[in-house]
């Protein structure tokens, strides 16, 4: 286990060497005294820290400029400000600006020893949220959405721009899409990650009881109301709420549910309080939603409400120069699950697969390829772990000539994309905001084209 860091600022050579002598008596904790304060800050910028303690006035530098820099820099370290007698309505003020605690100066040892221990404790706390918040953006991350498709690129542009923003959104697109992975992703790239994701099939429920679900009840609302329940909406405060085939609501939730997106605002049945909570909203639907417009299913204002930003996710059949890359991601997947070492499909395989129609889209593709791992006893997949409906559409793929025109049409956009990106890479030795410009790309789908054609852009600097 490494030893916690904890950076002491102070101008007082004996504050320094006091404060140091103490904390060597708390287990696995290095000091780092330091008394010219722009080098502390040089320190903050470069170097991670377990915890801070600064004196809040020093000549020619306030300890709240640092506590400033601090909180941009290292925002889950705690900062704890040493003050003395005359100055605790700041001292005040820099806990309202973000720091831990503050310590009075003179101050006994047990004193500072209680408060960095009680840092460290926080510090640790914030360590493990924020490394499993780290790991959920993760999965739910653009690595988990798999695609190199012209459309794909332009979602995950999507979601990159609107995943700050508090607009709500509509996620259209038939089933097996990834319409709720779309949704989860932007979640976890949000300001509200740290919140919950709450999802509900519009679907599951009987109308009857959706509403008590939606909104929750007190006591006595009705009949068999024993006891209050939280409705799912509460939950969903301070996060994202998913609705799933938002055209199977009904009409009448849907007029209720709009006054309670606007307003951001509830009240559960049976109940008099109006409750205020912070709530983005996400749906998806896979049905035609113009022609849920027209025949009624979804009313208009309801649908303006949630459909401020739309993002269409294409077909499956629509894509599918994705579709490789879709195999070798489950492929290494269900592998690894199964703990079998397989290396991939053979070339007739590939080709039924690519030009299958695919109707249940990447989950109907994901469920092909778990099946054929599960199945497979060697280390490439052949066409005979295909289930026979898959196979039964071979007779209309020309099996004999394994190069098509589409293939050789992608390997020519291919060869000359990835030309130009090493010319632009070359003529502006490797600045990639400048090539990001060149291209007209942006910085991250710049990176994405640089993985997909193996491309270091590193070589590049001070070419000439």
């Amino acid at each position: 286990m490494s030893n916690k860091k904890i950076l002491i600022i102070d101008d007082e050579p004996d504050m320094l060497s006091a404060c140091e002598m103490i904390l060597s008596t708390i287990s696995n904790v290095d000091s780092v005294p330091i008394s010219d304060p722009e080098k502390a800050v040089i320190l903050i910028k470069e170097e991670e820290f377990d915890l801070i303690i600064c004196d809040l006035l020093m000549p020619n530098y306030d300890g709240m400029k640092i506590l400033e820099i601090s909180k941009k820099y290292l925002p889950y370290t705690p900062f704890i400000i040493f003050t003395a007698y005359g100055t605790i309505e700041r001292a005040v003020a820099a806990m309202k600006s973000g720091a831990f605690d503050f310590i009075k100066k003179p101050f006994e040892a047990t004193i500072l020893k209680m408060i960095v221990e009680k840092g460290l404790r926080q510090r640790e706390f914030f360590k493990e949220k924020y490394n499993l918040l780290e790991q959920l953006e993760e999965k739910y991350s653009f690595e988990n959405i798999v695609g190199k498709s012209e459309k794909m690129i332009e979602i995950f542009e999507m979601i990159d721009n609107i995943s700050q923003s508090d607009a709500n959104i509509l996620i259209t697109g038939e089933n097996g899409t990834g319409k709720e992975l779309i949704a989860r992703s932007i979640h976890a790239r949000s300001k509200r990650k740290a919140g919950p994701f709450v999802p509900v099939n519009c679907g599951a429920f009987p109308e009857n009881l959706f509403e008590a679900e939606l909104f929750g009840y007190e006591k006595g609302a009705f009949t068999g109301a024993f006891k209050r329940k939280i409705g799912l909406l509460e939950f969903a405060d301070g996060g994202t709420f998913f609705l799933d085939e938002v055209c199977e609501l009904p009409l009448s939730l849907q007029i209720k549910l709009l006054r309670t997106i606007q307003e951001q605002q509830l009240r559960r049945i049976g109940g008099n309080v109006l409750i205020k909570f912070d709530t983005r909203f996400i749906s998806a639907t896979n049905q035609n939603i113009n022609n849920a417009l027209e025949c009624g299913q979804i009313r208009e204002d309801f649908y303006y409400r949630i459909n401020v930003i739309n993002i269409h996710i294409p077909p499956l059949r629509e894509r599918k120069e994705d579709i490789p890359l879709l195999i070798d991601f489950f492929l290494k997947k269900y592998s690894l699950k199964n703990k079998k070492n397989i290396d991939g499909v053979d070339e007739e395989t590939l080709d039924i697969l690519c030009n299958f129609n695919w109707p249940g889209n990447v989950r109907e593709l994901q469920n092909i390829i778990e099946r054929a791992v599960s199945l497979c006893n060697k280390n490439i997949i052949t066409s005979n772990y295909l289930p026979d409906y898959i196979l039964s559409k071979k007779s209309s793929v020309n099996t004999s000539s394994k190069i098509t025109l589409y293939d050789l049409k992608q390997k020519a956009i291919e060869e000359v994309e990835k030309k130009y990106l090493i010319d632009s890479l070359k003529k502006f030795s490797g600045n990639i905001s400048k090539v990001a410009e060149d291209c007209s790309l942006s910085r991250r789908h710049l990176y994405r084209l640089f993985n997909q054609y193996d491309i270091d852009p590193n070589k590049f600097k001070n070419h000439s």
